[in-house]
């Protein structure tokens, strides 16, 4: 089989990984019908009718826990850009005391909505976390109840995409400002079953192939090669990477199918991690509003071209349409808080898969992946919107009718 063949299979293979991936960014995507979706997303700003004033709300302290979707990454770039900018620099503050984040993101338009000063919220919020690592942020000692493979992957989450110094320290900041929090938000879950699989996919190609001379050296390039894409958070390149090496070594099936056993166990920890984090929040502080961010189908609009009627991005929801069913109604902790459904989220339009080629030769490929996968600006605006709306109802939106995942 030709380079070319086999490149062509590698993509084939990457698209259909990251398109389940995509599709659970936030990991709470569902396979619904345009007229069920969330109608709290089709208004421009929210409706503050709901109580007298927001002082009521009496929210002094607020705390984000999450990912990239609320760092708000590729916020600000360009359609035309994706190939070319580096979205980690463009409205990306490392250095603000608030946690590094992106002027937009939601977590920052709602604690400007509800007049916080930049010493009254943080967030947690950092790329490439899972929620074993938001877990660890919240619970330094659950570090040692992981197994191996849990550990490994969390520390090279905060090697590649952080640093341990900010790990402590988001860990003591975390400690002193849970008791007292009025408000915690969480948007998390999505890494789960991004890149802890590909985590699992490098370590153990790397470490299957150990005394074969040429095959290990074209491995441990490949993984070096994606550690780099992951630093910058190109998962897709990441992807494109080990699964184009583990072809060139005979084990792409393999491959593939470890990703899908990482999967089950990816979701498996999400559970495991989200319940006790309400219990962890629950221990320390009775009081704080938990509102816990529901999700989207990012790959709803993903079609062939522009003629068609049909949408194959749409069916991917049902990937995750389990999970989403949980955080709405079968958690043990449901009562303990907030569900927000954001189907409807505004994001970037994806480009037709007959123009998947040019981009992949013409080096946007991995880009768009990423850009079309997160929320727009609107989509930002609209998230946080939701959640406003939500804090001013007395019951919120707790449940979704399980007709409306059919």
């Amino acid at each position: 089989m030709t380079d070319t063949k086999n490149r062509r299979i590698v993509a084939l293979l990457l698209s259909l990984v990251m398109m389940i991936a995509a599709c659970s960014v936030s990991m709470f995507a569902f396979a619904v019908d345009e007229e069920l979706q969330d109608p709290t997303l089709d208004t421009d700003e929210f409706n503050p009718s709901l109580v007298e004033s927001i002082e009521s709300l009496d929210i002094k302290s607020y705390m984000h826990f999450g990912d990239s979707m609320s760092t708000g990454y590729m916020l600000g770039v360009a359609p035309e850009d994706v190939a070319t900018t580096d979205p980690m620099t463009l409205t990306h503050d490392e250095t603000s005391a608030l946690g590094p984040y992106t002027y937009g993101s939601y977590p920052s338009l709602i604690a400007e909505e509800l007049g916080l000063e930049s010493n009254q919220w943080y967030s947690f919020a950092r790329e490439g976390l899972s929620t074993n690592d938001i877990h660890r942020i919240m619970d330094p000692s659950y570090y040692y109840q992981m197994d191996d493979k849990a550990r490994r992957n969390s520390d090279q989450a905060f090697t590649l995409l952080s640093t341990f110094d900010e790990l402590e320290r988001m860990q003591t900041r975390c400690a002193q400002m849970l008791p007292n929090a009025d408000l915690i938000t969480i948007g998390a879950g999505p890494n789960d079953i991004i890149i802890m699989p590909l985590m699992d996919l490098i370590f153990t190609l790397v470490d299957g192939i150990q005394g074969n001379t040429l095959y290990s050296g074209i491995m441990q390039q490949a993984a070096s090669a994606a550690m780099t894409y992951l630093q910058a958070f190109n998962v897709a390149a990441a992807y494109d990477e080990v699964l184009t090496a583990a072809g060139a070594v005979g084990a792409l099936p393999e491959a593939m199918a470890g990703v899908g056993v990482s999967l089950a166990r990816g979701y498996m920890y999400l559970q495991q991690n989200f319940e006790a984090m309400v219990n962890q929040i629950r221990s320390v502080n009775k009081d704080a509003i938990i509102v816990v961010l529901g999700g989207y189908n990012a790959t709803r609009d993903l079609q062939f071209a522009n003629v068609d009627m049909y949408r194959i991005g749409r069916n991917m929801g049902i990937f995750t349409t389990v999970m989403n069913l949980y955080w709405a109604n079968t958690c043990p902790l449901r009562n303990e808080y907030y569900f927000v459904d954001i189907r409807n989220v505004d994001l970037p339009t994806w480009p037709y898969m007959m123009d998947w080629p040019s981009l992949l030769m013409g080096g946007g490929f991995m880009g768009y992946f990423m850009y079309c996968s997160h929320p727009s600006a609107l989509g930002h605006q609209q998230i946080a919107e939701a959640v406003m709306n939500t804090l001013y109802q007395e019951d919120g939106t707790n449940t979704l009718p399980v007709s409306s995942l059919l």
